[in-house]
């Protein structure tokens, strides 16, 4: 008997050693890593250029709701455009919230810098609108109007030009063409 139990001892033993031998030196697996192209997806944004708005593409990360990748389209929008094209939207703008409701309207809130920091004028203020109308609405089929929004209010006009008091249909009409 005893020596069914040192046997049984001894292979209990050497059952918990490899064991432990395994869990030391065992990697843990990380996830695989996806490509760039299922992590990331390209938008349209649209800067001035000449008489009109052009189109830029843009990489962004794929997030889990249409909101969060909207803000991050706006944010580049704000970062301004990378090629030959000018930005349409004051320096130092900041986006502050940006939500889609389930008719489609997106509600995208700015500080108070889109108005202040703006050069003016009935084009200019235009071209800032729709840029960013035309972005959501061009990059998010989901997004069917946009609605502008200053430190959390409604605003009736940007700088004294274009009714802001409802949401705005995109007007890809004011594309340069080139």
């Amino acid at each position: 008997m005893r020596r069914s139990q040192a046997v049984l001892i001894v292979a209990v033993l050497i059952l918990v050693a490899t064991t432990l031998i395994g869990l030391l030196f065992s990697r843990p697996k990380s996830p695989p890593t996806l490509p760039l192209w299922e992590r990331s997806r390209t938008v349209q944004l649209f800067f001035a250029l000449e008489k009109g708005l052009a189109e830029e593409g843009r990489l962004i990360a794929k997030k889990s709701t249409v909101a969060e990748e909207a803000k991050q389209a706006v944010d580049e929008l704000i970062k301004g455009p990378s090629e030959r094209l000018f930005p349409t939207i004051p320096q130092g703008t900041r986006l502050l919230n940006l939500f889609v409701d389930r008719q489609g309207i997106a509600y995208v809130d700015f500080d108070a810098q889109l108005r202040e920091g703006h050069t003016g004028g009935s084009f200019g203020e235009l071209l800032t609108v729709y840029s960013i109308v035309d972005t959501l609405a061009a990059s998010f089929p989901q997004i069917k109007k946009v609605q502008i929004l200053l430190e959390g209010n409604e605003i009736s006009t940007l700088v004294g030009h274009l009714d802001l008091r409802k949401p705005l249909s995109p007007k890809f009409s004011f594309e340069s063409r080139t």
